[in-house]
């Protein structure tokens, strides 16, 4: 095509004489590779129109099936290169994972990440391998010596990272989950703990060793049928703690032992028909609980003690629960709960719950538990009052919490004093005889305070023991949560002999008028002015201030006069600033009583009535009376009259009651000017539209004129 358009080109340049001038070679050159390109360029043309040809004659299925077969070619050749890839990875020991792809992409995207977790969450266990065993193989295991148990023992090291302070009851028929990794045994307590341990060991294993065990002492009361057996059995159940009721106590020991002399005594006071007496039921209960399992995992007391005589014989044998919970439940709640009871289908023998009996049992709960409740507030301070209305569940929940605080109280009680470090006694029940019976060298005084600021801080009138704490088998009260939290991180800093100050010999008293009065003829020291304010105000003359004789300080053997509180606490703490100030050469002049009497009328008004008439005032100044047919000045006088005889307080109750009813009148009668004023108007209103005592008011307003003033 191109050579073609060459000749015309050529010849129509001829026919006008153009004969264009180029190099003889090149013009020779030109037409053989003009021919190669001719012919390769048309070899394309017709390649083209052949495929064109083809893919004008493909049908729509034909392609399908061709584009199938290719998409087929290709995944059957790269499920043949990721088989080759298994078999190489499982030469290898290396897992796979499988996810079905054909689900939406955050559904892929999940499942991969968590068969991911044991490579990106539990990395630090990727090489660490566990092997789950049944308890008896454990327990074969650790008898032989193939297996070594842990530093843990018995506890889930899953539940002590989450707090746990209970340790899991493990017994015959409760099934427990054994896992070995390495040369140690560790015991789980459920399926879910243990796969979390196997997932990731190495980090429960940096967990720090597990607290000592505390055997639980606890006791529920409350009235009938208020739950608290149910409660109890619960605990039982879940904790392993031994329930014991007083008829329980009594049927365990006399089985256990039916040769005792006691079981011979109780026996004898059956046979006879009469109540077991509280003291061998107290002894019974004493007995049970040295068994293993009350001296290991602890007990609740249902139902008991119920009467000081109880709590008095436990007490003498050392029976003191460390928490007790009384159940409140109404009588009303009571009678129905019996009722239910009584007709419930699942009950099998009858029982002494009918309404009198209940009557009987709550009357005597109610007379006998105030006492019990005062005496373990007063010196245990472990009384926890809970709704027996509300759910078990809730229940069960505010119970175990009341244990796990307590148990955490215990345990950090004990790790702290097995290194020797200083910890609280809140909570552990000590009373306050023991407390005051070993209060350390700093007595009563907090001993932060004296090294820190140099002030004595009596800490006498805290009598919960929150801010008590025990170093070296000595109690130490502390004057607040700040100085108890130095106190236990470095103790030894304020104690005996790194302390900086000692309490000094002398100590500052207050003495109340009696004492002062019996101390006679002991005078005041600093001639009765107030040291306080004299120093606090630069020792200058205006600062000379009479003490009070309600604010008197024995100190080193004299007596001050102190302003007021805030200048008694201020020598209180630190009064060897104060007590050898010299007084001034100049002092102001003595106060002399003088007879009111005597004073100009003004005075004496000042000094007597003036309170009385400012209150007068001022409530007439918020009330504004104004009576009918009586200007305002008149008014105000008889209100400010009647108001200083209602509130006289040299007069008798009687008078100042009937003033009072003179008062509340006067009042309504100037209440009747603006009531008439706000329904009263132009328009006249006929019967119907008046308000109901619109007429009694009018007639009463209007009786008033022929009476202008009130009548006395």
């Amino acid at each position: 095509m191109r050579l073609e358009e060459r000749r015309k080109e050529k010849e129509e340049a001829a026919k006008f004489g153009e004969v264009p001038e180029s190099d003889d070679e090149e013009s020779e050159e030109e037409p053989e590779i003009q021919l190669k390109d001719v012919v390769l360029s048309d070899e394309e043309e017709e390649d083209d129109d052949d495929d064109l040809e083809g893919e004008e004659d493909e049908t729509e299925e034909e392609a399908v099936d061709r584009i199938r077969g290719e998409i087929s070619d290709r995944y059957d050749n790269d499920m043949q290169i990721v088989s080759q890839l298994q078999n190489s990875l499982e030469d290898l020991s290396i897992p796979r994972i499988v996810v079905d792809a054909s689900r939406k992409p955050k559904v892929v995207f999940y499942s991969l990440c968590q068969q991911l977790r044991s490579i990106t969450v539990f990395r630090e266990s990727l090489f660490s391998q566990c092997l789950a065993v049944r308890a008896k193989q454990a327990n074969e295991m650790l008898a032989k010596g193939y297996k070594q148990s842990s530093r843990f023992g018995r506890w889930d090291p899953v539940m002590l990272e989450e707090g746990c302070t209970i340790q899991p009851y493990q017994a015959p028929g409760r099934l427990t989950y054994p896992v070995v990794y390495r040369a140690h045994t560790y015991f789980m307590s459920t399926l879910e703990n243990r796969q979390k341990f196997m997932d990731n060991p190495l980090r429960y294993l940096k967990l720090s060793s597990p607290p000592p065990v505390v055997p639980v002492k606890l006791a529920i009361v409350g009235p009938p049928k208020s739950g608290k057996s149910m409660l109890a059995r619960r605990l039982e159940r879940d904790h392993g703690i031994v329930c014991l009721s007083s008829g329980e106590a009594v049927r365990q020991f006399m089985a256990q032992f039916p040769s005792s002399s006691l079981t011979k005594e109780m026996e004898t006071h059956l046979r006879a028909g009469v109540t077991l007496p509280d003291a061998l039921v107290v002894e019974a209960i004493e007995k049970i609980m040295l068994s293993q399992r009350c001296q290991t995992r602890g007990y609740v007391l249902d139902g008991f003690p119920n009467t000081i005589e109880q709590v008095k014989l436990m007490t003498e044998l050392s029976i003191i629960p460390v928490q007790i919970i009384e159940l409140t439940l109404s009588a009303k709640e009571v009678h129905w709960r019996g009722t239910a009871d009584r007709h419930s289908p699942d009950r099998a023998l009858p029982l002494h719950d009918s309404a009198p009996i209940l009557d009987v049992r709550l009357s005597s709960y109610k007379r006998n538990i105030d006492v019990v409740r005062s005496h373990y507030q007063k010196e245990h301070r472990n009384w926890n009052i809970l709704e027996g209305s509300r759910s078990k569940w809730w229940l069960n929940d505010q119970c175990a919490k009341i244990l796990h605080e307590q148990l955490k109280t215990a345990q950090d009680y004990l790790v702290k004093r097995s290194v020797g470090d200083a910890a609280s006694i809140f909570g552990l029940c000590v009373t306050p005889k023991e407390c005051q019976h070993r209060l350390g060298e700093f007595s009563h005084y907090c001993p932060v305070s004296l090294a820190t600021k140099h002030e004595l801080v009596d800490c006498s009138y805290e009598t919960t023991m929150k801010f008590t704490a025990e170093y070296r088998a000595r109690y130490y009260k502390l004057a607040g949560q700040k100085e108890l939290e130095m106190f236990l991180s470095d103790a030894h800093l304020y104690v005996s002999p790194t302390a900086p100050h000692m309490l000094p010999e002398s100590l500052p008293k207050y003495v109340s008028k009696a004492e002062v009065k019996q101390m006679f003829p002991k005078e005041l020291a600093f001639k009765g002015y107030c040291p306080v304010t004299y120093i606090h105000g630069n020792k200058r003359y205006e600062a000379l201030s009479p003490g009070s004789r309600d604010h008197v300080v024995l100190y080193d053997d004299e007596l001050f006069s102190m302003l007021d509180d805030a200048a008694m606490e201020t020598f209180l703490r630190q009064p060897w600033k104060y007590n050898r100030t010299p007084l001034p050469a100049k002092l102001p002049p003595a106060r002399v009583a003088q007879d009111v009497t005597s004073l100009p009328m003004l005075g004496y008004m000042e000094q007597t009535v003036a309170k009385a008439i400012i209150a007068a005032m001022t409530s007439c100044s918020d009330y504004k009376p104004k009576y009918p047919y009586v200007n305002a000045h008149k008014s105000a006088l008889l209100y400010v009259g009647y108001h200083l005889k209602a509130h006289n307080p040299k007069a008798t109750e009687y008078s100042r009651e009937k003033y009072r009813k003179k008062l509340e009148k006067f009042k309504e009668h100037c209440d009747l000017i603006s009531y008439l004023g706000a329904n009263m108007n132009r328009r006249y209103k006929t019967e119907p539209e008046r308000p109901i005592d619109f007429n009694f008011k009018m007639d009463e307003f209007l009786a008033l004129k022929s009476y202008p003033l009130p009548i006395h």
